[in-house]
Parts: structure tokens; C-alpha cells; sequence
């Protein structure tokens, strides 16, 4: 196999990272710009969380497809066609996206266009220099990706507050920015013919076998991980809440809360390898870290409920939800670490993996809804109050989740229990 050379390697990674890191901004623009984006539009709370609950169902659906097609088609070929159809619409934005309808048309066409990336994506990096170089490959991806999305978040921000501009000029920016992206990716990256030349395959993560379901659909590890992953996710996707938290609640400036969330969205990124520590070298057990991590954020949001009130210093409130989120990525970036205590071979391992995240698509199709019509028709602090008791349900079925983990580990450990005795899946033939 013929190696890539190192400054063609790093071409190819800089320009994944800045469209790994860019390429999401648009489509959670609500968690860094909630209250500049629920103005624009004239929109209500309760409607942006409908939004989610209208496009949650399509992305179950299209689940299977996406990761078929992702390694159906040419690597280089998918992803060009997904960050750069996606800056198109981005850059549209303002020609017509105006109010909850077309905010919702806009979402459907992005969830379409953009199904193959992720699976594109991770076979590309998985094999960017062969496989022996994967680890330092995605060590390195994330690292450029966290960069160029806290960069690729303050541009827009800057230029919107210069501007005195509102949301349709910062999602604008943002296809700018990916249209970038889009350019690098389409220089600096080979499509998988010229790769085979030089003897480099790419080969994607196992696909989903639909065979498999059923027999995971008997093993309580697959609940296990259902469960967990929806309680995990949810805890990451709801910090979003902070941002008009803040404002709402303690009259914070718009610009200096979405400043927050873009820190609280990558800054905690620096945090997050404490998690992995603590599971692999403290606590030797994914599942003891369960159910401390989710203990200690549950009471980190039931404090929240306690200590503060309208009268409470703005930015001290601030700093907290920076360091919630903190506990959170520890937490949320160690959720997949758990598979070893599941005990499920490693042929159905990828069809659990991406089966177990419909549970997130469910939670995502209720409580964003719920949570918009409390901050509709509440008073500020008893709405946001209300969301966080609600976010420390979630954590106490967390901690829960991690006992349940426990018992089932052990029991797997003594003998008590298997994946083959459970299912009945007797060989990689008959599964």
C-alpha cells in the first residue's frame, strides 16, 4: 500500500475537520442562536420544539437508507454532495425561510440531502491513511473539527452583530462558511478509484442487518443500550435550554448568551477525556460512571432549581450552565464505552449501535414540544424550572440505567447469562 504523504494527509484531514466541524452549525443553529432564531421567524417555543417533532419521525425512517448509501457510494463524491447542497440551502435561507412552515420545510430538505454523510464520512477517515493510522487519524480529525466549529460559530455571531442582523443573516454566513468547506473537500480529498491505486480501501463501519434486530429485540443489553443512549443524548441535545435561560429569565444580552452556548457547545470539549479516564482507570466499569454522572448532573439541575431566582447575578448563572455542561460531555462522550458491559458479540454490534439511537428520535418527537409550551405559558423561571426537574427525571433514569447495567454484567460474568442462550442466535451463519 502506498502511503499518503504528509502534507497531502493533513490537506485531506484539515479539510474534514473544517466540514465535520462547520457542518452541523446550521441545523442546531437553535442551540447557539434559540432566541435570534425564534424572533426571526416570529415563531413560538412550542412550535420550534414541534419542528423537531415533525422531523424526528423522518429521520428514524431514514435511518437505514443514509447508512446504506454512505457505504453504498464514493466517499468523496457523497460528502461533497452533502456539505455542498447543504450551503445552498443555507445560503437560501433569507429568500424564504420566514416562518414556522417553510422553518420546517427548510429541516425536512436538510435531513434528506445529508443521510449518507455520517457513514461517508467515518469511511473516510477510518481508512484515510490505512487502517493501521485510524486512531491517530480520528485523534487528529476531532481535534481540527472542535476548532473550526467554535470559529465557524463566533463568525457568524461577529458579523451578525456588526451587521445589527438577524438570523437570516447568520445562517448565510454559515453557508459561506460551508461553501468553503465544501471547496476544500472537493480539492483535497481523492475519490475511493484514485485510493484503490495506491492500494487504499475504504471500508465503513459494519451496516445494520435487519436480520440481527430480532434477535437483539430479545436481549435485555440491547434495552439496556436503547435506554441509555436516549438518556445520555438528551442531556446533550437539551443544554440548549440554557441559552434562553439566560436570556429570558435574566435579561442576558442575545449575543453574550449565544457567546455561552458556543463555549458550552466546544470549549467543554477540553473536559471531556477526564470521563473516559475516570471509567477506564477510577471506576474500571462504564456503568459505575453511569450512575455517578448522571447522579451528579441530576443534582447539578435540581440545584439549579434552588439556588437561583430572577435576582441572581446574571453571569454567575452563566458560569454554571458552562460547568453543567462540562459534567455533561465527561458523561455524554463515555455513553458507547458500555458495549463491553452489554456483552453482545461483535457481529450484531454495529446493527445495536445504530438501532439503539432511534430511542434519542423518540424522546426528540415529545419533550422539545412539551418544553416550548412551558415557556409559552409560564412565567420564565417556574417554565425553565420545570424543564430542568424534567431533565433530573432524565438523569435518575440514567443512574437507574447504570444499576441495571451493573446486574446484567455480572450476571454475564458468572455464567448466569449470554447473548446465545438469550436469543437462541447460535452462529454468524444462522444470525
Amino acid at each position: 500500500m502506498q502511503k499518503q504523504t504528509p502534507l497531502k494527509k493533513w490537506l485531506m484531514l484539515i479539510s474534514l475537520g473544517f466540514m465535520g466541524g462547520t457542518f452541523y452549525m446550521s441545523a442546531y443553529a437553535g442551540s447557539t442562536y434559540y432566541t435570534q432564531l425564534v424572533t426571526g421567524l416570529a415563531i413560538t417555543n412550542t412550535q420550534y420544539g414541534l419542528a423537531k417533532t415533525i422531523c424526528s419521525p423522518i429521520g428514524i425512517i431514514l435511518l437505514v437508507p443514509g447508512a446504506f448509501l454512505g457505504d453504498k457510494f464514493d466517499a468523496k463524491k457523497t460528502l461533497v454532495f452533502s456539505i455542498g447542497t447543504q450551503s445552498i440551502l443555507n445560503l437560501s435561507w433569507p429568500l424564504w425561510v420566514h416562518g414556522f412552515t417553510t422553518y420546517v420545510a427548510w429541516k425536512v430538505i436538510y435531513t434528506v440531502i445529508t443521510i449518507a454523510y455520517w457513514g461517508a464520512l467515518i469511511k473516510y477517515i477510518n481508512n484515510l491513511d490505512g487502517e493501521d493510522s485510524a486512531g491517530s487519524s480520528f485523534t487528529t480529525y476531532y481535534l481540527l473539527n472542535g476548532l473550526s466549529g467554535a470559529l465557524g460559530s463566533f463568525i457568524p455571531l461577529w458579523v451578525s452583530n456588526a451587521l445589527n442582523a438577524g438570523i437570516g443573516t447568520i445562517i448565510f454566513v454559515e453557508g459561506v462558511i460551508t461553501s468553503v468547506a465544501t471547496i476544500l473537500v472537493a480539492v483535497f480529498l481523492e475519490d475511493e478509484k484514485k485510493l484503490a491505486e495506491r492500494g487504499i480501501y475504504l471500508k465503513g463501519d459494519d451496516p445494520i442487518q435487519i436480520k440481527h434486530i430480532f434477535y437483539l429485540l430479545k436481549y435485555p443489553g440491547f434495552w439496556m443500550m436503547f435506554v441509555a443512549y436516549g438518556a445520555g443524548v438528551s442531556l446533550y441535545n437539551y443544554v440548549e435550554y440554557f441559552t434562553p435561560y439566560l436570556v429570558n429569565v435574566y435579561d442576558m444580552d442575545p449575543s453574550l448568551s449565544s457567546t455561552l452556548a458556543i463555549i458550552r457547545q466546544y470549549g467543554v470539549n477540553l473536559v471531556a477525556p477526564i470521563g473516559g479516564y475516570i471509567c477506564d482507570k477510577v471506576l474500571k466499569a462504564t456503568y459505575k460512571w453511569y450512575i455517578i454522572g448522571f447522579g451528579i448532573v441530576g443534582v447539578m439541575y435540581l440545584a439549579m432549581t434552588v439556588m437561583f431566582r430572577e435576582t441572581s447575578n446574571v453571569m454567575v448563572v452563566g458560569i454554571y450552565t458552562i460547568l453543567v455542561c462540562a459534567m455533561i460531555m465527561m458523561l455524554y462522550t463515555t455513553i458507547w464505552s458500555v458495549l463491553r458491559e452489554l456483552h453482545v458479540p461483535a457481529m450484531v454490534t454495529a446493527t445495536l449501535s445504530g438501532i439503539a439511537t432511534i430511542s434519542e428520535r423518540i424522546i426528540q418527537m415529545f419533550l422539545p414540544a412539551t418544553f416550548g409550551h412551558f415557556m409559552d405559558t409560564r412565567e420564565p423561571l417556574a417554565a425553565f424550572n420545570d424543564i430542568f426537574l424534567i431533565i433530573v427525571a432524565i438523569c435518575v433514569v440514567g443512574i437507574l440505567t447504570g444499576i441495571w447495567i451493573g446486574r446484567h454484567h455480572k450476571k454475564c460474568l458468572a455464567g448466569l447469562r449470554s447473548f446465545e442462550k438469550m436469543t437462541g442466535m447460535k452462529s454468524v451463519e444462522e444470525a
